[in-house]
């Protein structure tokens, strides 16, 4: 490994020095940017009615949830939010949404209404109409749906109790607390995953296989540094980029973010974001787990396409193979039933970028202790890219140059 960092600053340099480099990340943070701030813009109608612009919609909103934190939802507040639901008239052709009465009584609880109907499974109308508020019901429903989901998913007796336990440590009854920051960022999780593995993709598809197409490898296998330290210094390289990139990527969704909605909600309930999860996190907590993941994901990524790029000695073909895997984990579901491919297939890189998939309920039992997937998850990733660069090692070390 002599003159390692000699290597790795020359490699450095020459990935850097790559307009598609600067190209890709520019656009990555721009349609970033947009995803997050297009929600703002425009008009909001109900059936052909103007009601309101969409960022006034939104002022409104916050200042409802933030009249609402720190309130338990227990009985009281149950009773409060369906009684004020149930003086809205019923006016056929109409969207209950549009009428005055839900502006006026109505939409100050419309959080609680939707986390209620969110954690109880229950339909718009047997609330409004027919169901008498019971914390204790609310609570039964949920875990009757939570059982049949656990059922449905195939999960074994071991790894249904792990869930039950899991669910006795979360607090109950929830609090509510104002989280718009954390429920966007986690929002975004999918799409900024999806940018940064195209991303990865395109910078680092040719960073061995730019070499063989431009046959300038005669004269970098020739250096008296070595073949070995040339392959790390890429390597790590690559690494580097994938970290990196990652770690700017989620500054720029999470700064901005935090300026709009601020920081509000850190310590409240994840199951105010996803009310099927049995996880005893935070919003904060979640938000860490799930970019740490991503963080995990892309390094693992990038030793995949390096080592690819390698194998392939193609950057058109390295870019269409890891492509074709996002585009196939976007379109192509396997079935539940199916236990054990379904688990394998919401944990491949292409498909942990859903933050159901990370906070789901698969699990990983060694010696008789179960661990979710966002705990088992980054060790199987670190332990494959690890593999897959030993693997490519000797890929590389074997390359000969001939017939030039």
């Amino acid at each position: 490994m002599k003159h390692f960092g000699v290597l790795y600053r020359y490699e450095c340099k020459k990935l850097l020095s790559k307009k598609i480099v600067w190209i890709s990340f520019s656009l990555s943070i721009l349609m970033i940017l947009i995803s997050l701030f297009a929600p703002f813009l425009g008009d909001y109608y109900i059936d052909g009615k103007f009601i309101d612009t969409n960022y006034n919609m939104y002022q409104q909103e916050k200042a409802y949830a933030r009249a609402l934190s720190g309130r338990e939802i227990s009985q009281e507040l149950l009773e409060e939010t369906i009684a004020a639901y149930r003086k809205i008239p019923e006016i056929p052709g109409t969207h209950y949404t549009a009428t005055e009465e839900y502006g006026k009584y109505a939409r100050p609880y419309s959080e609680i209404f939707n986390f209620i109907r969110n954690l109880s499974g229950m339909q718009t109308s047997e609330m409004i109409t027919s169901w008498q508020p019971d914390e204790d019901d609310m609570y039964a429903r949920r875990q009757t749906w939570l059982t049949s989901r656990w059922e449905d998913l195939g999960l074994s007796k071991g790894e249904m109790e792990f869930w039950r336990e899991r669910e006795e440590q979360i607090k109950k009854p929830y609090v509510y607390e104002a989280h718009e920051a954390y429920h966007n960022i986690i929002s975004g999780y999918q799409t900024v995953g999806l940018f940064q593995l195209m991303l990865i993709a395109i910078c680092l598809s040719g960073i061995f296989s730019d070499e063989h197409i431009r046959k300038t490898d005669q004269i970098v296998l020739s250096s008296p540094l070595g073949k070995t330290s040339l392959y790390w210094a890429k390597i790590t390289v690559g690494i580097s980029f994938a970290a990196i990139s990652t770690i700017l990527l989620f500054a720029f969704v999470f700064f901005p973010v935090i300026c709009l909605y601020g920081t509000e909600g850190f310590q409240a309930a994840f199951q105010l974001i996803y009310t099927n999860s049995s996880d005893p996190v935070t919003c904060g907590q979640a938000v860490m787990i799930a970019y740490g993941n991503m963080l995990v994901t892309a390094v693992a990524v990038s030793v995949f396409v390096m080592v690819l790029s390698e194998l392939l000695q193609s950057n058109i073909g390295t870019l269409a193979a890891s492509a074709g895997l996002l585009l196939l984990a976007m379109i192509v579901s396997m079935p539940e039933q199916y236990r054990v491919p379904a688990q394998i297939w919401s944990w491949l890189p292409w498909s942990f970028l859903a933050p159901w998939n990370v906070f789901g309920k698969y699990t990983v039992s060694v010696f008789g202790h179960y661990f979710t997937p966002w705990q088992a998850v980054p060790v199987i990733y670190l332990a494959s890219g690890a593999m897959l660069a030993a693997i490519g090692k000797p890929i590389y070390q074997r390359f000969q140059v001939s017939g030039r």
